[in-house]
């Protein structure tokens, strides 16, 4: 009986870790990206900054038309963020251009602040790069 029980047991662990397995492997896969996007906001202070809240471009007049502020994110063949834009009252608030290295990390970054003055940061294959004007 106790071998039973301890053969269920491992089954039951078994079943569960790959369950889990397949469940982490469902949720890294990034979707496709269609080449210009909307969004309602974004998240974090790491560059590329993360876009959050897909939006429709009619859902974006909307929030425009009240008078706050939505992200437009351009993306390239890679599915990789090349532009951001954060539109505020009809107008540019700050602008982010992404270039990256051929491995996928971010290479480049020229910045445009609500004042049009513009930013630009280097980075090696090893930074990190976080948010700035």
């Amino acid at each position: 009986m106790a071998a039973a029980a301890m053969k269920t047991l491992i089954l039951l662990l078994v079943m569960l870790g790959v369950g889990l397995a397949g469940w982490i492997g469902w949720r890294r896969k990034p979707r496709k990206h269609d080449p210009v996007e909307y969004f309602s906001g974004w998240d974090g202070y790491g560059l590329p900054i993360r876009l959050t809240g897909r939006i429709t471009k009619d859902e974006a007049d909307a929030i425009a038309g009240r008078g706050n502020a939505y992200m437009i994110g351009y993306f390239d063949a890679d599915n990789r963020l090349v532009r951001n834009v954060k539109i505020l009252r009809g107008a540019v608030f700050f602008e982010h251009v992404y270039e990256y290295y051929p491995s996928g990390r971010l290479r480049r970054v020229k910045a445009t602040n609500p004042d049009g003055v513009e930013t630009v940061r280097e980075y090696r294959q090893s930074d990190r790069a976080g948010f700035f004007w």
